[in-house]
């Protein structure tokens, strides 16, 4: 049995995901009914977007699912069981593309948070845990990664903007 958390009404309660599944059902008895949000990644969402989301849906349910997902189809029948009406998902680009196709057959709407590179930090002065001093630490975050030129670890940090509605994505090829 797997653990997920729920955020609904300022309480965040860690539960097993077969009866996050039937608080979920619950949700869609309820009237008025609780527009249920599933975020599909390991990451916490930052408190600027749980306020965000509730500025736009006041008396919603999220529901976060932190577990590897083996394909996008997976994806689906976790959405489908949980009933989400809106989801979240930090997954690879395929899978997400899967999403917004099955959106359109299922009638739920994805959300992408729209997140602004500020710039490159240095870490010679830790703030925060970070090396910026213009960290804020309820919508930003700072990602490690690796120069794959130079093989110097880069600290980006991004600023939460807002979410959009994620309506299509178009994967254009060409013969090599």
């Amino acid at each position: 049995m797997k653990k997920v958390k729920i955020l609904y009404k300022n309480e965040i309660k860690e539960v097993d995901d077969e009866f996050a599944v039937e608080m979920a059902k619950m949700a869609k008895l309820a009237l008025p009914k609780i527009p249920i949000i599933l975020w599909l990644s390991r990451h916490e969402p930052l408190p600027a977007q749980i306020q965000f989301l509730r500025q736009k849906i006041p008396h919603c349910a999220v529901i976060q699912y932190p577990y590897p997902l083996s394909t996008a189809n997976d994806a689906v029948k976790l959405i489908q069981q949980f009933q989400a009406d809106y989801v979240i998902p930090v997954l690879p680009l395929s899978f997400i593309a899967h999403l917004v196709q099955e959106s359109k057959k299922h009638s739920f709407i994805i959300l992408k948070a729209e997140m602004e590179l500020l710039h490159n930090c240095s870490t010679e002065t830790p703030f925060h845990g970070y090396s910026c001093p213009e960290y804020v630490e309820h919508m930003d975050v700072v990602m490690q990664s690796k120069d794959m030129q130079t093989e110097q670890t880069i600290y980006r940090h991004f600023r939460f903007r807002e979410f959009v509605k994620l309506v299509d994505i178009i994967i254009k090829t060409e013969p090599f």
